[in-house]
């Protein structure tokens, strides 16, 4: 279904998850399989597989280059933010996770910016800008750590992942099934 650093993605992880989905509670919502709709479903579930595949190509790569520091686990509650197949991904795989929560630990939110955050909520700017310690300051520091594992997602799909023709995102403009019209 995609070629991953070079080598073959089986078609068969798709036909799988897909079949699994298919037989869930939701199938009598679902479109048919050979209609617009159908592909389109196929193409957003092969998305979720590769984005499932390039992180548990990450987590071999960080494997061979020794043990990690443990990081914050990555609030995924909030993760629509960026995108129904990301946030798929990241609800679905321990996998997903936690290369979200090792591509993100580094992330921090800059003093001024949290000050000027706390001066609009009318409440004193923490003490410590890298420990949240109210609930808004945890959910911008959640929303900054998505946008980064985003960023390294992208990256990670545009150097590693190749897509079989028929299997493109289901937001490509160049695909015949794509329904977003502007």
């Amino acid at each position: 279904m995609a070629y991953l650093n070079g080598q073959p993605v089986p078609r068969t992880l798709l036909d799988e998850r897909l079949a699994a989905v298919r037989a869930g509670d939701a199938a009598c919502v679902l479109p048919k399989p050979d209609s617009r709709e159908g592909r389109q479903l196929t193409r957003w579930v092969a998305q979720v597989v590769i984005t499932e595949q390039v992180c548990l190509d990450e987590l071999r790569r960080r494997a061979d280059a020794g043990p990690q520091a443990p990081a914050r686990p990555l609030d995924v509650s909030a993760a629509i933010a960026v995108g129904s197949i990301t946030a798929a991904a990241l609800a679905g795989s321990e996998a997903v996770r936690r290369v979200a929560t090792l591509v993100s630990a580094d992330v921090r939110i800059p003093p001024e910016q949290l000050a000027y955050a706390a001066d609009l909520l009318g409440v004193p700017a923490p003490a410590d800008p890298d420990v949240p310690v109210d609930h808004w300051h945890a959910e911008l520091l959640d929303s900054a750590r998505l946008e980064a594992f985003a960023r390294w997602l992208n990256r990670a799909m545009h150097e590693r992942v190749q897509l079989v023709h028929g299997l493109e995102h289901p937001g490509d403009s160049n695909q015949p099934d794509n329904l977003h019209r502007h």
